[in-house]
């Protein structure tokens, strides 16, 4: 039987050459999905590590973020500016590799000393970090950008680097890269599972930390080893003429530096922010029923970057040229807007949902995990596939794509800096979740519209889709979700009553439920403290009183006593008259 062999193959030796590569773009790719794990397993570690320095405030932990994404921001831009000349890419990202594994070593020395000034330059200042303005979140983030700047920089350059190597000819541009993109976002995947579930619990900070160093070791040796065969980048094949596998866009021969293509990029900055935003809100609403502990959140953050790399690998093979991308960015904004919006609406039935699933599961945490990705993973898919087709629209030709990449992923990652930020600490307390999430529907829809350009002959479905969808969310908002803000981690006990405060604040969530003249404290969903009008019968709280009680049972010589904790006041109405004084320790005793 003949052989069966592509018919360039037989005329072209580059073709060929590509054919006998792709072992080594398999092995390249596995590297790659080391990278994203051993990241992730820093960044869960580092925020650890960084709490001890700043606290667990939100202030503290936006700011480290937006100090961890600034380096991956600014590593993409600078790989932006050499990939062109890169000889020998995969070495020179096996040298990355090996400089973040560095870099990691130094990082805890470099706690210590922030922790050193930290110390000095506060020494003696007044109130809590979040009452204390602009000095601690600027020496949050200063400090921070300082330490992880250059670990997060080569993280950002490895995927611009690699783009150099893995596209070959214009029709893998968008391919290549979204299954780049794919591959080391379902790294990120494992990295945060494997740290928050079995890494960090088990092995402790410091170890968990020298298993990501590890990693990037070992994608180091096996970087070291491909390069040796894999050739300087000029004796790669490049696109062949007559190529039936070549399927680029004609405009691409008229603009090869890829100029018309830049209007992509803004439009990226405005998705990550949008994306970013849809996480902080989803975190703070999924809190309220499957709590704040780190399980909670590492399901959380695996389901969305599962969503992305899941989204990013199904939209690759639609990237083929840069009119077809464009109109792909539009239909992923619409179908990000929509499956949002529809999350959202339907986020009432959640605790039901959880319920139902905890009863057939015995580990709480896969409970935990079905609700996430039910809520999560549907718009998280369209969120992924923004990339390839980001970066085909930018790219105009092979050499093109590791520039492409590394722009995209700049500006898209500038974005999740102001979308994470801006939510946070100003759009949910100004706003509340509803207005947050039509304000990013809107701008999803917005930005489909804009993608979506009149001179693409099929922009009349996108267009009028996003058009008819962005009218219905405009007279139609999302309602608040009421069942959802009632739910608690700790049961449903004591959800019921009129709703007599509700406030969304940087850091919190806060709801008074008042059922009979007893009013109920809850904060992102945990029950925090009750207080009964006079003459009304509170119907519980007798574990309030022995708070308090424990104490001076214990101690009942003790004239002063320290509460942690003001709540709602109800420790402090049942300590016994024996205590002369007492002191409060509270971010909210002010």
């Amino acid at each position: 039987m003949a052989e069966l062999v592509p018919v360039n193959a037989r005329r072209d030796p580059n073709v060929e050459k590509v054919l006998k590569r792709e072992p080594r773009f398999a092995l390249v790719l596995i590297c790659f999905f080391l990278s994203g794990f051993a990241a992730l397993i820093y960044q869960m570690a580092w925020a650890r590590q960084l709490a001890f320095v700043f606290g667990t405030s939100d202030l503290a932990v936006a700011t480290v973020l937006a100090a961890y994404m600034g380096g991956l921001a600014a590593g993409a831009a600078a790989a932006a500016r050499l990939t062109r000349r890169l000889r020998r890419p995969v070495m020179l990202y096996g040298l990355l590799e090996l400089g973040i594994g560095l870099a990691a070593l130094a990082v805890p020395i470099a706690m210590e000393g922030a922790t050193a000034l930290y110390v000095e330059v506060f020494r003696g200042s007044v109130g809590q970090p979040q009452a204390s303005g602009l000095s601690h979140a600027l020496f949050y983030l200063v400090s921070s950008a300082a330490i992880l700047f250059i670990p997060t920089a080569l993280m950002g350059a490895t995927l611009p680097i690699l783009a150099r190597y893995a596209v070959r000819r214009e029709s893998q541009i968008g391919s290549r890269v979204g299954l780049l993109y794919a591959i080391n976002t379902l790294g990120a995947v494992g990295g945060t599972l494997g740290a928050g579930f079995a890494l960090l619990p088990r092995l402790g900070l410091q170890a968990t930390i020298w298993v990501g160093v590890a990693v990037n070791g070992l994608v180091f040796l096996a970087a070291a080893l491909l390069a040796r065969g894999a050739g300087p980048v000029e004796d790669l094949p490049v696109a062949v003429a007559g190529d039936p596998a070549v399927a680029g866009d004609p405009a691409a021969a008229r603009d090869p530096a890829g100029r018309s293509g830049r209007w992509i990029l803004p439009l990226v900055l405005a998705s990550g922010a949008v994306s970013f935003s849809y996480e902080v809100l989803w975190t703070r609403l999924l809190g309220h029923l499957l709590g704040g502990s780190v399980y909670a959140f590492a399901t959380m953050l695996a389901s969305f970057l599962t969503g992305i790399a899941a989204g990013s690998a199904l939209a690759s093979p639609f990237a083929t040229g840069p009119s077809r991308a464009a109109l792909g960015f539009a239909w992923s904004q619409l179908g990000a807007a929509i499956l949002s919006f529809g999350a959202f609406a339907a986020a009432g039935a959640l605790p039901e949902l959880f319920a139902a699933i905890a009863k057939h599961l015995e580990a709480p945490v896969l409970a935990q995990a079905a609700v996430a990705a039910v809520t999560l993973l549907p718009a998280a898919l369209c969120i992924g596939a923004t990339l390839p087709f980001a970066v085909r629209v930018l790219a105009r030709r092979e050499t093109d794509a590791g520039p492409a990449s590394a722009r995209v992923i700049a500006w898209n990652t500038l974005g999740a800096i102001v979308g994470s930020i801006g939510t946070g600490f100003f759009l949910l307390p100004a706003l509340g979740y509803s207005l947050v999430l039509t304000l990013g529907v809107v701008t999803n829809l917005a930005l489909a519209l804009a993608a979506g350009r009149p001179r693409l002959r099929s922009w009349g479905r996108a267009g009028w889709a996003a058009a008819a969808a962005m009218l219905v969310v405009l007279l139609l908002p999302p309602e608040v979700p009421w069942k959802l803000l009632r739910a608690s981690a700790l049961g449903s006990q004591h959800s019921r009553g009129r709703v007599a405060y509700y406030g969304v604040g940087r850091g919190a969530t806060v709801l008074v439920l008042e059922t009979e003249g007893v009013f109920r404290l809850r904060t992102n969903g945990l029950p925090e403290a009750q207080v009964a009008r006079k003459g009304a019968h509170s119907g519980g709280g007798t574990f309030l009183q022995w708070f308090a009680a424990a104490p001076s049972l214990a101690r009942p010589e003790a004239r002063s006593m320290l509460v942690v904790g003001l709540g709602g006041g109800v420790v402090l109405e049942a300590i016994p008259s024996l205590v002369e004084s007492i002191d409060v320790v509270s971010s909210s005793a002010r």
